[in-house]
């Protein structure tokens, strides 16, 4: 066999690509995340689901997870059965759950499930439709899936992508992905009136399941590269540097800066998410947009993280400073909120300025975690951050979805909703999340080993 000197160097364009082919099957895990989102309308008038049941379908997402610690485990997992073997079984999981999300929506299904629709409707909680059931179900399957492909996404990345080229990696794998989200909220809403309701989830899970082929390009970009300069843990001199082992006892052991970022991730994006969740329904509600305009115009928000969020990469990778983007992000979603909840002030630039929030912080807090923990320990790092967060991500939807629903009038025969405590609630998080941004800086600054994440990698 020829010894990796022998071996033809891989072209400095080849981790590029590795990133585009990567960011694939992550841009249709967002995709299915929001496809629900624009036609949030639509699900509850022709679902006749309430406003609750409509956020359930976001908070079944981390169900599993939460209570059942499946992303702990699958964190745990990626470090210990490797890359291969959990991208397969999290991307397959991802597809399952977008199918049966589509599964419940379709028009067909009680003819589909005859005389197991009605003992579906009344063997457990009666006053949940079997739409709702099954649609829960693959929200929850697809949550683990979702979930743990993210492990996997980042472990990659910090495979492939050191020091200070980490950050900008990140920030156009982010970009990517939130494609996946921009075109969920502009495409879902006209699909729906293409095909139907239930026909365009069914659109949905065919992205999803060519997201997952895309994996296994990657696997056979992985498998030519081994051994070879420039592929992860081969050295300058062409050997083939020992991977660190992966000891469970070690797992947990993370220091407080780690935990302040973990919590700092789970407040901003409890009132990042649910919130996007939300805002086609409040541009319909408070400020009179039809539902399609509704879903283009939330897509601002995550048109603004398309534009900085590579930009803010590249200006940590020069310069550092990623606690401090971490606390003006933080910072920024509280105005954007008050003023969505308490005044009429044109909604497209608060929803683009969350967009910017959600740039600045991610852009930062992901690329520090590889600073503070190991490799050998990352994917468990990332299962920690993720599984916290999913607690915010099944709490905050479900929270949001009682308040609204506990200022709901019915006006002509038609509900009207007033969101002003809801946005107050995610304005509320924001403010936290503040003071956990303040709390990392002030941590970081005592550390007394590792790299602190405010500094410039120069390898």
């Amino acid at each position: 066999m020829a010894s990796s000197a022998n071996l033809k160097p891989l072209a400095r364009s080849y981790r590029w690509i590795v990133l585009a082919i990567m960011s694939l099957i992550c841009f249709a895990q967002y995709y299915i995340y929001d496809s629900i989102t624009p036609l949030g309308t639509l699900i509850k008038e022709q679902l006749h689901f309430t406003g609750a049941e409509y956020g359930l379908l976001f908070s079944f997402y981390a169900v599993a997870n939460v209570f059942l610690l499946m992303l702990l485990f699958a964190g745990v997992l990626v470090d210990w059965l490797g890359l291969k073997v959990s991208g397969i079984l999290y991307g397959f999981l991802c597809f399952l759950g977008a199918a049966l999300t589509a599964l419940g929506a379709w028009k067909g299904l009680p003819g589909l499930l005859g005389g197991g629709y009605g003992w579906l409707h009344t063997a457990f909680l009666p006053s949940w439709s079997p739409e709702l059931k099954i649609m829960l179900l693959g929200r929850m399957i697809y949550g683990v899936g979702a979930e743990a492909i993210l492990v996997v996404n980042n472990k990659v990345l910090a495979r492939w992508f050191k020091g200070k080229e980490l950050a900008f990696a990140y920030g156009m794998n982010l970009t990517i992905m939130r494609l996946g989200t921009f075109l969920a909220l502009n495409i879902q809403a006209p699909a729906a009136g293409w095909f139907g309701l239930g026909g365009s989830l069914w659109f949905a899970a065919a992205i999803m399941g060519g997201g997952f082929a895309t994996y296994f390009i990657y696997l056979g970009m992985e498998r030519a590269a081994r051994g070879r300069m420039g592929a992860p843990g081969v050295t300058e001199g062409g050997g083939v540097a020992p991977e660190e082992k992966f000891v469970l006892r070690e797992a947990f052991s993370f220091d407080s800066s780690f935990w302040y970022i973990t919590l700092l991730c789970v407040t901003f994006y409890s009132a990042v998410f649910p919130f996007q969740a939300y805002a086609p329904d409040i541009l319909v509600q408070k400020f009179g947009y039809s539902v399609t305009a509704a879903g283009h115009y939330t897509s601002a928000l995550i048109f603004g993280t398309m534009i900085f969020t590579p930009l803010l990469g590249l200006y940590v990778d020069k310069r550092g400073k990623r606690a401090t983007l971490m606390i003006i992000g933080a910072i920024l979603l509280v105005p954007c909120h008050l003023l969505l909840g308490f005044t009429h002030f044109p909604p497209v630039v608060p929803i683009f300025f969350v967009g910017v929030a959600l740039s600045l912080v991610p852009a930062a807090l992901w690329a520090a975690i590889p600073m503070m923990v190991p490799e050998s320990r990352l994917g468990t790092a990332f299962g920690v951050v993720g599984y916290v967060q999913n607690v915010g991500l099944m709490l905050f939807p479900y929270v949001a979805g009682k308040i609204a629903d506990a200022h709901t009038t019915v006006v002509n025969g038609q509900p009207v909703v007033n969101y002003t405590t809801t946005m107050l609630m995610f304005a509320g998080l924001g403010l936290v999340g503040v003071v956990f941004s303040l709390l990392l800086k002030l941590s970081d600054a005592r550390r007394t080993s590792g790299v602190s994440i405010e500094t410039v990698l120069t390898k």
